[in-house]
């Protein structure tokens, strides 16, 4: 059989296989320890695994197995790895290994794209989409039960160890694989009462809350999708530039929300390409803090203030008419509120919310609020005796203000009303076209990594389009 025939020269095999050969893969071979001339084990070429993944990606096929298999019969495949097989543990190591290597390989993927002009960092996107954990919502156990199964999976290893060579009776590769089993389950448990103690460490000030880790991958959060149910997942983070849909960074986190990851993601573009010049997001990431940080770091913001963020009026329902916390006015100069009964409620203390921004507390006078005729209107339910009423006022950061002043102009929001058709296509892209619906890998260090494989082989796909819209644009012309 004539191998180059499986294919014809126009296909993207040939031209994933030519993109990588150019790429410089020092670090990918630096790991190897066999070398040429020397014993020792023969290694497959970084070159070969590295357009398989990218081809199979493309192709929506994110097993290992799968793309082994098909490398029997798949012509593509067949043609890249000349007909010979891959073993799908090679093929399963090599993704999830190598993370210096993947993310410099990314990089200069992103460098060949800027030097062509389709990566100019003017103007970028951040968009968050939940992806499944490989790991079931029934995995997830309290601190006690997650400590009674590791003993009990150490004493499985310490008795598998013990075992005599007069025992054996299956092949040593087979055991080999047993043992390593074993000790990856200790692993990931130690892992998992790790992660509860972390979690609780977060979550002492909150009584009775339940903390819970999955033993099967102790880094996947419980996250809400986009259908109303509650699923292991990872959020992933992406950065799009909107010259040409590329995406530049790519973050798997275990945030169920967005309203943290705006400063990390400028740290992480900051390290690759450099901060852009403008950045927009949806109103998910749009708070004091994120607003602040993008501020500090010289980037301008486009985003969408919600009105979640605004102080919510306490009881309202209860309250009615000049009872209202909205309805006592405010003495500027003396920095104070009046009620309906001629008090003063002075400032009693201040918070700083972590959300960013800062709550000013009003309080009453102590004697004034017990022996008050309006106390019945004005107080909630089941107030106490000593109760007195005290009124939140929020002050907002000259830079909160300065935001919303320009979101209400027509050149932000016209900038803005483009956002989601360039952030979010390449999160259905990575689900629909790459499969990547859930993750085969486990921890947040390697989904980070498989979703890099995949974003790596959506940017490689745009490319080719523009490469082959630019070379029928001649022909056209002609026409």
């Amino acid at each position: 059989m004539d191998v180059e025939r499986l294919i014809d020269e126009e296909h993207p095999a040939r031209a994933i296989w030519e993109l990588v050969g150019r790429l410089d893969l020092g670090l990918y071979h630096a790991e190897i320890a066999s070398v040429e001339g020397r014993a020792g084990r023969e290694h497959t070429d970084p070159q070969l695994l590295i357009s398989l993944w990218l081809y199979a990606y493309s192709q929506g096929i994110g097993s290992a197995r799968e793309v082994a298999r098909q490398c029997e019969f798949e012509p593509a495949l067949g043609w890249l790895c000349g007909l010979r097989p891959v073993s799908h543990k090679t093929l399963s190591d090599f993704r999830s290994g190598h993370k210096s290597a993947l993310d410099d390989l990314f990089v200069q993927v992103l460098g060949m794209l800027s030097a062509e002009g389709l990566i100019t960092m003017e103007r970028v996107t951040l968009d968050g989409t939940k992806i499944k954990a490989n790991a079931g919502g029934n995995t997830f156990r309290r601190r006690e039960k997650l400590e009674a199964h590791l003993a009990l999976a150490r004493e499985q290893v310490a008795q598998m160890n013990a075992q005599t060579a007069g025992e054996e009776k299956l092949a040593r590769r087979q055991q080999a694989a047993r043992r390593r089993a074993a000790r990856q389950r200790v692993s990931r448990l130690e892992a998992a009462v790790r992660e509860v103690q972390r979690l609780q460490e977060k979550k002492q000030d909150r009584e009775g809350s339940v903390v819970r880790a999955s033993a099967t991958d102790p880094e996947a959060h419980v996250m809400r999708n986009g259908v109303g149910g509650t699923v292991p997942s990872y959020n992933v983070q992406l950065v799009t530039d909107t010259g040409h849909g590329f995406v530049v960074n790519v973050e798997a986190t275990t945030d169920a929300i967005d309203y943290r990851q705006m400063e990390p993601a400028l740290e992480r573009c900051k390290r690759s390409l450099g901060l852009p010049r403008q950045l927009v997001a949806d109103g998910d990431y749009t708070n004091h803090s994120s607003v602040q940080a993008v501020a500090n770091s010289g980037v301008d913001f486009y985003g969408s203030w919600q009105q979640s963020w605004r102080p919510v009026e306490r009881d309202a329902q209860q309250r009615q008419g000049q009872f209202l916390a909205s309805a006592f006015p405010y003495d500027t100069e003396r920095d104070c509120f009046t009620c309906p009964a001629g008090e003063m409620l002075k400032h009693h203390a201040t918070l700083n919310r972590e959300a960013g921004g800062i709550t000013r507390v009003y309080s009453a006078p102590k004697a004034a609020c017990p022996q008050c005729p309006h106390r019945d209107p004005c107080s909630s339910k089941n107030a106490r005796p000593d109760w007195r009423r005290s009124i939140t006022r929020s002050q907002e950061p000259a830079a909160t203000t300065a935001f919303k002043a320009k979101m209400q102009t027509d050149e932000a929001k016209a900038i803005y009303s483009q956002r989601s058709r360039i952030a979010e296509f390449p999160h259905a892209w990575i689900k629909e076209r790459c499969g990547l619906r859930q993750f085969r890998c486990r921890g947040r260090l390697k989904t980070t990594m498989e979703a890099t494989w995949a974003v790596l082989s959506y940017n490689l796909s745009r490319w080719f389009a523009i490469q082959r819209n630019r070379d029928n644009e001649p022909a056209l012309a002609m026409a």
